[in-house]
């Protein structure tokens, strides 16, 4: 009965207005979805009887800036990852990736300022999501990521 109190908590809350704007549709919605389940877990343990000299928020507050420091980190490496990728592509690829995934500009509109079909952007832009997952799998990212026709599919690992 108390995970789903937690599990409906933590659904109230990802969806009030406030907190809707807050998420900024980039950052994975697991990610964020975790950190309102997590803030909503501390809150009900908090307002349990506590054995006494256990400093639960002391307690709390290292294990929450431990994870927060792994998230830093990690984002940091994959921004760089994304960088140096970045850093590697010739003109129009670099156009392409620029107008697709910086400035996150619809198919449409990009394919326009490159003088491009939609379908052609769509190719151009499905080999440079391809390259960008080699990548990003030489350097120990996604690994169960692989292409499949369009899209990419999660690969199950062997039994």
């Amino acid at each position: 009965m108390e995970i789903e109190n937690v599990v409906f908590e933590t659904f109230a809350r990802a969806f009030e207005p406030r907190a809707r704007a807050t998420y900024d549709g980039i950052r994975p919605y697991a990610h964020y979805l975790l950190g309102i389940a997590r803030n909503v877990a501390l809150e009900q343990l908090r307002r349990r009887d506590l054995p006494a000299g256990l400093d639960f928020e002391e307690m709390a507050a290292a294990e929450l800036s431990d994870t927060q420091g792994e998230q830093l980190h990690e984002d940091r490496e994959l921004e760089g990852l994304l960088e140096e990728f970045r850093r590697g592509l010739g003109g129009p690829e670099a156009q392409l990736y620029d107008l697709r995934f910086v400035e996150c500009l619809p198919q449409e509109d990009a394919s326009a300022r490159l003088g491009l079909s939609r379908i052609q952007l769509r190719r151009r832009e499905r080999t440079l999501k391809q390259r960008l997952l080699e990548h990003l799998h030489a350097r120990g990212y996604l690994r169960d990521l692989q292409p499949d026709g369009w899209s990419f599919v999660r690969v199950r690992g062997e039994p």
